[in-house]
């Protein structure tokens, strides 16, 4: 017997609590017996649960009744969406003190200042914005060197 394709559908949830109702969710799939083979907490989408399944109709058995759902309509989401979702984390780049850089994410994208202070373990850089004369501070992920050091 052929077996059926995955489908994968996004639950909305409380925010604040994906973790608990996952693992309430897998329970529910075992102790009932349903075709549910994963549960994927998206560490960017708040508030949102993807779920693949066999079939839509595991899914309203699986939600009914639980008190973390928001909606108990499911949203059927692509597969190419969920493997966006699960990229590899991009190592943040270097950078150093008096360092050119730009700002490529956040309420400043597209800015550029200079590094005042790195903060390795917080994974922050402080920034003096060129354009405005005030330092901000910023997770290094969102700045881009311009120039080397």
């Amino acid at each position: 017997m052929a077996e059926v394709k995955s489908r994968f559908y996004a639950i909305h949830v409380v925010k604040g609590m994906e973790g608990r109702v996952a693992l309430l969710l897998e329970e529910r799939s075992k102790n009932m017996g349903l075709d549910v083979r994963s549960i994927v907490v998206p560490v960017d989408a708040n508030g949102y649960l993807i779920v693949e399944v066999g079939s839509s109709g595991v899914l309203y058995h699986l939600t009914r009744g639980v008190r973390y759902v928001k909606r108990k309509r499911p949203v059927a989401v692509r597969e190419e969406d969920v493997l966006r979702l699960a990229k590899p984390i991009v190592e943040a780049p270097k950078v150093a003190r008096g360092q050119l850089v730009e700002i490529i994410g956040g309420p400043f994208k597209g800015m550029k200042g200079r590094v005042v202070e790195v903060y390795e373990a917080r994974k922050d850089v402080d920034v003096s914005l060129l354009d405005f004369r005030m330092v901000v501070t910023i997770p290094l992920e969102l700045v881009k060197p311009i120039e080397q050091k």
